[in-house]
C-alpha cells in the first residue's frame, strides 16, 4: 500500500486533503481520513490494516508534505496545455480584480480559479475545470511566483491602496471607497476615460491604476487648493 507521488496528485486532489486538514477532526482522523482517500481504500480496509503498514504509510505522508516545504521545478509557461500570462502588461483590471477576489476568499481553495485567472483560452470556468485535474504541483509553483509578482506589482501602486500586513488582500481607500470598493473605482475610471463601466473593467490594469492614481493626485490638489480659499 503507497501514498501516491505528487506528481500523481491532482489540484482537486490537493484541495480535497486540505480540506481534511483544515477540519475539526483530531489530528488521528485527519491521518486516516487522508490516507483512505490517497490509497483508494475504505475506512474498513485502513481499520484492518497492520501495524507495520500503518507507520510505512504515515512515514510516506510525511515524505511528501515535507516535499512542499522546499518544492523542487520551477514556475511553468503552460499548465494542462493552456498558456501562462506572467506579464502585468497583459492584465486587465477585471482580471486584477478577480484575482484579489479569489485571493480574499483562499488561495489554496481557489489554486484552481487563481491558476484559469492566469491563463488563456477557452472560458474561465474550462481553464479552472482543466487545471483542477492537472497536476498540483506545477500548478501551485506556478500561481506561488505568480503572487510574488503580483505583489510586487501591487507595491508600486501602495500610494492607492490600504494594505495590510497580515493579509494578501489589497483594497482601494478611502471612507467611500471602503463601502463600494472596486466597483466605485471602476466607475471612476470609466469616467475619467469617457468610456461605459463595462469597458473599464477591460482596461490594462496599468493604465487604469495610472488613471487612478491621477485622480487621487487632483483631488488632493483640489483639497489643499480648497483649504487655502478658506482661509482668505
Amino acid at each position: 500500500m503507497k501514498i501516491p507521488e505528487w506528481q500523481d496528485i491532482t489540484v482537486e486532489m490537493y484541495q480535497h486533503i486540505y480540506g481534511i486538514n483544515k477540519s475539526d477532526m483530531s489530528d488521528i482522523d485527519k491521518f486516516l481520513f487522508t490516507i483512505t482517500f490517497l490509497t483508494n481504500k475504505t475506512e474498513a480496509e485502513i481499520d484492518k490494516i497492520s501495524l507495520r503498514t500503518y507507520k510505512s504509510l504515515e512515514k510516506q505522508l510525511v515524505n511528501i508534505f515535507t516535499q512542499l516545504l522546499e518544492p523542487k521545478g520551477e514556475p511553468s509557461t503552460e499548465l494542462q496545455g493552456l498558456e501562462v500570462i506572467y506579464d502585468f502588461k497583459y492584465m486587465t483590471l477585471g482580471r486584477y480584480i478577480e484575482i484579489q477576489h479569489f485571493i480574499k476568499s483562499g488561495m489554496e481553495v481557489n489554486l484552481h480559479m487563481i491558476g484559469a485567472s492566469i491563463t488563456k483560452g477557452l472560458t474561465h470556468s474550462e481553464r479552472a475545470d482543466i487545471i483542477s485535474e492537472g497536476p498540483f504541483l506545477p500548478t501551485m509553483l506556478s500561481v506561488a511566483y505568480f503572487m510574488k509578482e503580483f505583489a510586487k506589482f501591487t507595491l508600486q501602486y501602495k500610494g492607492l491602496f490600504g494594505i495590510d500586513d497580515d493579509s494578501d488582500e489589497v483594497k482601494p481607500t478611502g471612507d467611500f471607497n471602503e463601502r463600494y470598493g472596486w466597483i466605485f473605482s471602476a466607475k471612476e475610471v470609466s469616467i475619467h476615460e469617457g468610456i461605459p463601466l463595462d469597458a473599464a473593467f477591460d482596461l490594462p490594469v496599468i493604465q487604469a491604476f495610472n488613471d487612478l492614481a491621477y485622480l487621487k493626485s487632483f483631488q488632493q490638489y483640489q483639497n489643499e487648493l480648497n483649504k487655502k480659499n478658506e482661509k482668505l
